[in-house]
């Protein structure tokens, strides 16, 4: 039984060590560094036989795979021996050494741009226009990319340079990277077996003496020692910071002109459907008109990419990187406008941006430029604006429409002309339909135009659709046909004018309907009516203003002047009638927060009465002397104001004060019957009831009653407070019990003392309810208070409205 328990176990044991045994895959392209060096290692693999190349040095490998296991042997110009490597679980990368010792990893490569042959090394500005193309692509599992550019560095040993190669070359790019080249101006080299080239700064005196050696037909850098490239690093450092210490520099990302040209650069190649801020911020667009930066900025930035990839690859190294200079730095020139970035000052400080004259001529220039081809190693930037799709179609169907008229294309004038006449037309048809509800809200109303809400609203709708449509149809000419700014600024402040034109009437319309229809209902007295008319006035008028106010923005019209001026005039006026307009706006204050209504008792001050109007400039109140008291309103809104019609049930507050000759439990008996007294009341709420013995008065023992009478009405709280006050003075008669008299008094045998035996029954039941521990202090249980609220009678007994309570009962 044990041995056939183990052979599950035993097989599952089998199954995973021919699984480990079974080789992974080897095949594709990776990334391998080792000490000293890097290449593309490309791979092959059939069963478990493997083999490759790394063309950068000519390399050949043969290996054969055992599970993650790879072992075999390299040979290379360099040499031959063996190697083993070892594969991650995730098959991502490997790890492996030479026979040496030496190390050797790798990971799955990344493809780039520069994947391809080795870059042309015929001068020596080829090679370190190769040099600095592979370093700028540099970036994660890029081992490749650094293997190819330590292979353009004249061989050396690590004895002599004191790092690896690798090392050397990032020292020597982090170094060149801090300088200013012009490949084009390097010697060709001739026949001279070496040259040495300087290399400078932009705006330092910092300079660098970089030597190319000529090897066979190929010219090789040759870098100066590790420490050297160190230490002029650190010089390079030190002379920028002074440099920036003189120019305030408050964005980073167009501290400079290289750092302006590679922020629009890479972040077009990132996301060229969509620009980001930073990318819209490398352009001075200060003399195009605030209303269209959000549509040409995006335009203008992708108008740059395209025709700076047809003027030629781009070297962040060839674009001076001086934040100080005072001169624009001119990229391209061109008869047609050139492409160029300037210093601008800012609150902040400098930023480096490309110029106005620049974002004039772009399209221009990408219309000279349309036919030539991209330059070499740049990838094409895939747009998809509907400009670009519609001139390429242009471009194949008809190209006579290319030519250009003024500022814009052929085909451009005809598209925008072609909108326009579209807009009025959809615009002319959406006047029928509403020309039609007006007439039928007209006849169906049977009033009067100017007496039907209806009829308010929809006049003048035909005018807003008409508006509203040739205005959306001109905005969407300009973003379709990208209508440059000398021509986009008059068709877009037409478009937004018409825009505004059809939202301020239509909100006017919307205010009007609103306000016709609260002053048709019923419940609106003249008072209220006058009010709406008001507020509806002055809500049209400053619907309007601010509609002005923007149409002065869109054509950029200095409104603010105008506006100080008129305030300037209204001033004086303003403080003629401020009295009459305070009481205005507090009559509206008063209207539209509503603290008070006509027929409302209150009180205001040390008045009280019954609010009899409440107009435009006063409020009238009926005091209780029957006496009408005027108020101008913006007195009358800064009172502590206090209305009684608001309250849904009115205090009843009083304090009993008895005789110190009742004893203990007779005021205990008090107290309860008290409670239950209001708690049964059927007009008196049951929560909160307090009954609470309060203290001892200079005349008697101090009983303090707190309840809400369940109305709102004053007379009728005061017909239940007459009956509550009746019932109370018969209790404490009951209870043996006297009201005291703020006064000194003597007592002698003839007075007349506590009636005995009521006292007795008073302690007698006090004394019971201690004996059933039922005595109900502080409070009654909520069973009690259940089975005795509401069980007065009240009206009481043989009262003649005593039926009437019954049946509302």
């Amino acid at each position: 039984m044990v041995r056939l328990a183990l052979l599950p176990l035993i097989w599952l044991i089998c199954m995973l060590s021919v699984a480990a045994s079974e080789p992974v895959d080897w095949s594709g392209e990776w990334d391998t560094i080792w000490r000293g060096g890097g290449a593309r290692l490309i791979l092959s693999q059939e069963g478990n036989r493997v083999t490759g190349t790394y063309p950068l040095f000519d390399g050949e490998i043969e290996a054969r795979s055992v599970g993650r296991k790879l072992e075999g042997s390299w040979r290379s110009n360099g040499g031959e021996g063996t190697f083993v490597f070892v594969q991650s679980r995730e098959g991502d990368s490997f790890s492996g050494r030479y026979a040496s010792g030496e190390w050797w990893t790798g990971a799955r490569a990344i493809t780039s741009e520069t994947d391809g042959d080795l870059l042309p090394q015929w001068t020596p500005g080829d090679t370190l226009g190769a040099f600095l193309t592979t370093m700028n692509a540099v970036g994660p599992g890029s081992a490749d990319l650094l293997g190819r550019a330590a292979a353009l560095l004249v061989p050396a040993d690590e004895a002599d340079t004191g790092v690896s190669r690798i090392d050397h070359v990032r020292l020597l790019f982090k170094v060149l990277d801090r300088m200013t080249v012009r490949l084009w101006d390097l010697p060709a080299g001739a026949d001279a077996p070496a040259v040495t080239v300087d290399l400078a700064q932009a705006g330092t005196d910092v300079s660098l003496a970089l030597e190319f050696r000529r090897i066979g037909i190929r010219w090789y850098i040759l870098p100066p020692p590790a420490d050297e490239l160190r230490a002029l690093r650190a010089e390079l450092d030190a002379a920028r910071r002074d440099r920036l210490a003189e120019v305030p520099l408050p964005d980073p990302d167009r501290a400079s002109p290289r750092d302006t040209m590679r922020t629009l650069i890479t972040g077009l190649v990132a996301a060229p459907a969509n620009p980001s801020d930073a990318v819209i911020a490398t352009l001075d667009m200060s003399e195009i008109g605030a209303a269209l930066h959000g549509r040409e900025g995006p335009l203008l930035a992708r108008f740059l990419k395209l025709t700076l990839d047809r003027v030629g690859f781009l070297i962040w190294q060839e674009v001076p990187d001086d934040p100080g200079a005072n001169t624009p730095y001119i990229h391209f020139q061109h008869p047609v406008g050139d492409i160029a970035i300037a210093p601008v000052e800012t609150p902040e400080g400098i930023v480096w941006q490309f110029t106005p004259d620049t974002l004039r001529n772009i399209r221009s220039l990408y219309a000279a430029m349309d036919e030539m081809p991209l330059a070499p190693g740049v990838a094409a930037l895939p747009v998809g604006d509907a400009f670009f799709q519609s001139r390429a179609f242009v471009r194949q169907s008809a190209p006579v429409l290319l030519q250009r008229f003024g500022a814009m294309e052929l085909w451009q004038w005809l598209g925008l002309l072609a909108m326009i006449v579209i807009g009025g037309l959809l615009g002319s048809l959406l006047a029928f339909p509403l020309g039609w509800l007006e007439r039928r809200a007209m006849r169906q109303n049977g009033e009067d135009e100017d007496t039907s809400p209806s009829v308010r609203v929809l006049d003048g709708f035909q005018l807003i659709g008409v508006s509203a449509v040739i205005g959306s149809a001109v905005l969407l000419g300009d973003i379709v046909l990208a209508v440059p700014d000398e021509v986009g600024r008059i068709t877009t402040a037409i478009a937004w004018i018409l825009l505004i034109l059809a939202a301020t009437l239509a909100v006017g319309r919307l205010i009007d309907w609103v306000a016709g229809v609260r002053s048709s209902s019923e419940r609106v007295d003249q008072h209220q009516q006058t009010i709406i008319d008001l507020v509806r006035r002055v809500v049209r008028i400053l619907v309007y203003l601010i509609g002005v106010v923007m149409a002065a923005q869109v054509l950029n019209i200095p409104w603010q002047g105008l506006v100080a001026g008129i305030s300037v005039g209204g001033l004086a006026v303003a403080l003629a009638v401020q009295p009459a307009l305070g009481n205005l706006f507090a009559g509206i204050t008063l209207y539209s927060d509503r603290p008070i209504k006509v027929g409302d008792f209150c009180r205001f001050g040390e008045t009280m009465g019954t609010v009899e109007q409440i107009g435009l400039r006063s409020t009238r109140i009926r005091t209780l002397d029957r006496t009408v008291v005027t108020i101008p309103n913006a007195e009358f809104s800064n009172m502590q104001i206090e209305n009684y019609a608001r309250r849904d049930r009115i205090w009843l507050q009083t304090k009993l004060q008895l005789r110190y000759e009742t004893t203990e439990d007779q005021l205990r008996y008090v107290l309860v019957e008290l409670r239950k007294l209001l708690i049964a009341h059927p007009r008196v709420s049951a929560d909160p009831v307090r009954v609470r013995f309060a203290g001892f008065g200079a005349h008697s023992l101090d009983i303090e009653i707190f309840a809400y009478v369940l109305t709102p009405d004053i007379g009728e709280f005061q017909a239940v407070r007459e009956d509550v006050y009746l019932r109370i003075m018969a209790l404490v008669t009951g209870a043996g019990a006297q009201f005291a008299f703020p006064s000194a008094m003597h007592y002698r045998a003839e007075d007349n003392p506590p009636d005995a035996e009521r006292v007795q029954a008073a302690e007698a039941e006090v004394a019971r309810w201690r004996g059933d521990n039922a005595l109900p202090f502080p409070d009654f249980d909520w069973q009690e208070k259940a089975s005795i609220s509401g069980s007065l009678d009240y009206p009481p007994k043989h009262s003649v409205l005593a039926d009437t309570g019954e049946r509302n009962r």
